[in-house]
C-alpha cells in the first residue's frame, strides 16, 4: 500500500503521462461543423452529451499498471479520511461495497475495493453498474450482487468511475442502486472537474463526491509547468465556469447520447 502522497506529486504524475488534451476550439462553430475541423480544433463530446475544451483520460492510464494502482490507492486514502463512520472503530467507515460504473470506473473499481480491504480489515466487495439505458440480455444493471451474501439490502454503496465531468453517470449509478433496495450516499472519482452543473446534480440527489485532485488543481500546476498555452489553459477554465455557456457562445448544442471525441 502505498504512502500518502503531496497534491504535487499526484498532478505531476498525472501530467507526465500526458493524460491530459486542451484544444484550441474556435469561437464559432455548430455542432454539423465539428467533423470538418482539424483535431487539434475539435471540441471533446463527453459522454454526457455536452461539449468541451478540454479532457483527461485517466481512463487511458489502465494501461500503465503501477500508475493507476497508486493514483486509486491515494484515494482510497482520501476515502478513508473524510467518509463518516458509524461509530469510532475504523473498520466501521459507512461504505459497505464499491459499485464501479461500466466503463471507466470498473478496473478504479474493483483496485479501490482491494486497498479498503486492506485498510480497514474487512470484507468490501465489488460490483460494476451499466448504464440506466441498458437494454437486452438479462437487463441485469448491477453485475455481481445477485445471490451475493456479501450484500445485502440496505447497505451503503460507493459509486466509482475514474473522473467525473458532468456526473451524469455517476448520479445514474446512484439511482439504480437505490432503487436496487440500497443506499449510496457518497460517490468517488480521481479526478472531479468541479464543474458547477455536476456540484447541482450531486447536491440534489444528496451524494458527497470523494475525489483525488480536481480539474482546477490541475490546470494550475500546468500553468505553473508551462504545460499547455496559456490561451488554453483559459479557455478550460472559462468552460469550467458556465459549461452550458460556454457551448452556447460557440453555437454548440448538447445532443442527446454523447461519448468521448
Amino acid at each position: 500500500m502505498a504512502e500518502k502522497a503531496t497534491l504535487d506529486e499526484i498532478i505531476s504524475m498525472v501530467l507526465e503521462t500526458k493524460a491530459a488534451e486542451i484544444r484550441d476550439v474556435p469561437l464559432k462553430v455548430t455542432n454539423k461543423e465539428v467533423e470538418n475541423l482539424p483535431l487539434e480544433n475539435r471540441p471533446f463530446l463527453y459522454a454526457s452529451g455536452n461539449w468541451g475544451p478540454g479532457y483527461v483520460s485517466i481512463k487511458g492510464l489502465v494501461g500503465r499498471k503501477k500508475i493507476i494502482r497508486f493514483l486509486t490507492e491515494q484515494l482510497a486514502i482520501r476515502i478513508v479520511e473524510t467518509v463518516p463512520r458509524l461509530d469510532f472503530v475504523l473498520s466501521s467507515i459507512d461504505i459497505d461495497f464499491v459499485a464501479g460504473n461500466v466503463t471507466g470506473g470498473m478496473i478504479p473499481g474493483w483496485i479501490l475495493s482491494e486497498a479498503l480491504e486492506e485498510m480497514l480489515g474487512k470484507t468490501v466487495p465489488f460490483v460494476y453498474v451499466r448504464e440506466l439505458r441498458k437494454k437486452g440480455g438479462q437487463k441485469e444493471q448491477i453485475t455481481g450482487i445477485i445471490n451475493n451474501p456479501e450484500i445485502s439490502p440496505g447497505m451503503n454503496g460507493l459509486v466509482v468511475e475514474e473522473l467525473v465531468n458532468f456526473a451524469q453517470t455517476t448520479c445514474n449509478g446512484a439511482i439504480v442502486l437505490r432503487e436496487g433496495g440500497y443506499r449510496a450516499t457518497h460517490a468517488a472519482t480521481i479526478l472531479f472537474y468541479d464543474n458547477p452543473e455536476a456540484v447541482k446534480a450531486l447536491e440534489d440527489l444528496g451524494i458527497t463526491m470523494v475525489y483525488l485532485f480536481t480539474l482546477p488543481d490541475l490546470l494550475a500546476a500546468a500553468e505553473k509547468q508551462q504545460a499547455y498555452p496559456q490561451r488554453a489553459i483559459a479557455d478550460y477554465r472559462e468552460f469550467l465556469t458556465d459549461p452550458l455557456g460556454w457551448q452556447t457562445a460557440r453555437g454548440l448544442t448538447p445532443i442527446e447520447r454523447g461519448g468521448t471525441i
